[in-house]
């Protein structure tokens, strides 16, 4: 059983080295190594001629990113199994013995284990995948570790060049919903460096995530969606909403409006004197809409002055005829309830939650 193992690279000449090592020490007349790299102006090169007799393809030229390179090396692969090991990261030295003993014991599609996470300090923190459903809100498939049969790649094709950051989750979900056998070895497989080009854009890998996420929503049985879009919209909630206040502000307070006329309000409370309080009051303020007062539950809040309005017992709602905005993140069950035990017919609650759903579109495009 051939494994032909891939690395990518791009001016990595700081940390390619140990990624050779790492599987040369494992080479043997069943391992295939493939380098594909983009037209490195650095040191790159050098390193790579250094060891070109351990090195079974080459190929130095431009490309599209990283997933188009990955790309090129699944298509010159000849073994059966491919595994992707980028030139930050490096192998265990008995990982692709492991792996290949899994494959022969089981019917798995994909082979997968333990990822070593190591921050710029050196210190190690270990990613133990624990439940390959949870592929349906994140990344459950540690990629540095994943080795794939080369004919599911020709079955449910390769990776999406759509994606910038998350092309891999796009993969394996895409894998997960056409219903390729996953197989999780108990073993430490990889080591990734943490720094590389998903966590300086993680704010855009958060994006695509959702967005990949979403996509796939309509693969699952009916029973089954109701919860997945629950637990999307727990995991990933908080992140829209932040993202709404910094980069959407315009579309808040239109839609703030908007609620207004449709139920026949003129006055605004917040309820919440936090900072998503506080940026909401801004923003509103910032387009003309007035706020005669904040409303919080911390007794030491109250009649003190936020941007020159002052914070109310919630009581006041008692007897308040508008719009409440509910700014309180993980509580919004809770102040629900409380503002519903008033009694008060003429308050509407409108959560953080309800306008991350309505406006969630202009979050996922991003």
């Amino acid at each position: 059983m051939k494994i032909s193992v891939i690395t990518v690279c791009l001016n990595s000449e700081a940390t390619i080295e140990q990624t050779i090592k790492s599987v040369m020490k494992q080479k043997d007349e069943e391992v295939e190594y493939i380098i594909i790299d983009g037209g490195s102006t650095d040191r790159t090169r050098m390193i790579l001629d250094k060891y070109k007799d351990g090195i079974d393809v080459m190929v130095s030229e431009p490309d599209q990113g990283i997933y188009d390179a990955m790309n090129k090396g699944i298509s010159l692969a000849k073994g059966e199994i491919i595994g992707i090991i980028n030139s930050d990261d490096w192998y265990e030295s008995d990982a692709l013995k492991n792996v290949r003993q899994c494959f022969y014991r089981s019917d798995a599609d994909v082979v997968y284990g333990k990822l070593n996470l190591i921050n710029e300090n050196g210190e190690e923190k270990l990613m133990i995948p624990t439940d390959i459903n949870k592929l349906r809100f994140e990344m459950e498939v540690p990629h540095a570790t994943a080795f794939i049969r080369k004919d599911i790649y020709e079955k449910c094709g390769l990776f999406s060049l759509e994606y910038r950051i998350a092309a891999d989750y796009e993969l394996m979900l895409r894998f997960y919903t056409s219903g390729v056998s996953f197989v999780f070895i108990d073993e430490v497989l990889a080591n990734f460096r943490l720094g590389g080009i998903s966590n300086r854009q993680s704010e855009l890998c958060a994006c695509e995530t959702m967005r990949i996420s979403q996509k796939y929503l309509p693969c699952y049985p009916p029973e089954e969606r109701d919860y997945v879009e629950h637990v999307m919209d727990m995991k990933w909630g908080p992140f829209c909403f932040r993202k709404l206040l910094d980069e959407y502000p315009d579309c808040i307070l239109d839609y703030v409006k908007q609620r207004q006329t449709e139920e026949t309000k003129t006055e605004l409370a917040i309820f919440g004197a936090g900072q998503w309080g506080r940026d909401m009051y801004r923003i509103l303020w910032g387009g003309g809409l007035r706020i005669p007062f904040w409303v919080d539950n911390n007794k030491q809040l109250w009649r003190q002055a936020r941007e020159g309005t002052e914070i109310s017992s919630p009581e006041v709602l008692r007897s308040f005829n508008g719009v409440v905005l509910i700014m309180a993140r993980g509580f919004s069950t809770e102040l629900l309830s409380q503002i519903k035990e008033m009694n008060n017919q003429e308050t509407v609650c409108v959560t953080w939650e309800e306008m991350v759903n309505d406006l969630k579109d202009h979050v996922f495009s991003g």
